[in-house]
């Protein structure tokens, strides 16, 4: 009970930023749709893996979910985490990657990487649970 407390708190607390993030590639993902190209391709990848990285989050809510969903779950969590890993490489490159790795601005490297990393912690936290549900069946 506790543990399903402290990961509902963690997926709130990551689901605050991200919400504007999510509405921020929503927007671009109309942008880029309605004036499609081949060259958008690449940014169109991953917004839309970010997208179902939120949906993952929120599905992270719900309790008492079957092995399918917690799969389903879990590959939503991993799917917005390489979305995200791609949107850095793709758009900021190298120095995207310095910043991060450099902490330069502390604040604003939270706002941006913070949820990340809580969400890596939940796939973590994910991906145990689901291992723990395969054993015992």
């Amino acid at each position: 009970m506790k543990k399903d407390k402290l990961n509902n708190f963690l997926t709130i607390l990551t689901l605050i930023p991200l919400t504007f993030y999510l509405v921020i590639s929503v927007y671009a993902l109309y942008n880029i749709l309605s004036k499609f190209s081949v060259d958008a391709l690449i940014i169109l990848i991953p917004i839309t893996l970010g997208i179902l990285g939120y949906v993952g989050l929120l599905m992270n809510l719900k309790k008492n979910k079957g092995q399918k969903w917690e799969f389903i779950n879990l590959t939503f969590l991993i799917s917005g985490i390489i979305g995200w890993v791609l949107f850095n490489s793709f758009v900021g490159g190298i120095e995207a990657w310095k910043w991060i790795i450099m902490i330069d601005e502390p604040d604003e490297w939270l706002i941006f990487v913070g949820p990340i990393l809580l969400t890596v912690y939940l796939t973590i936290i994910k991906a145990k649970r689901l291992t723990t549900m395969y054993m015992k069946s």
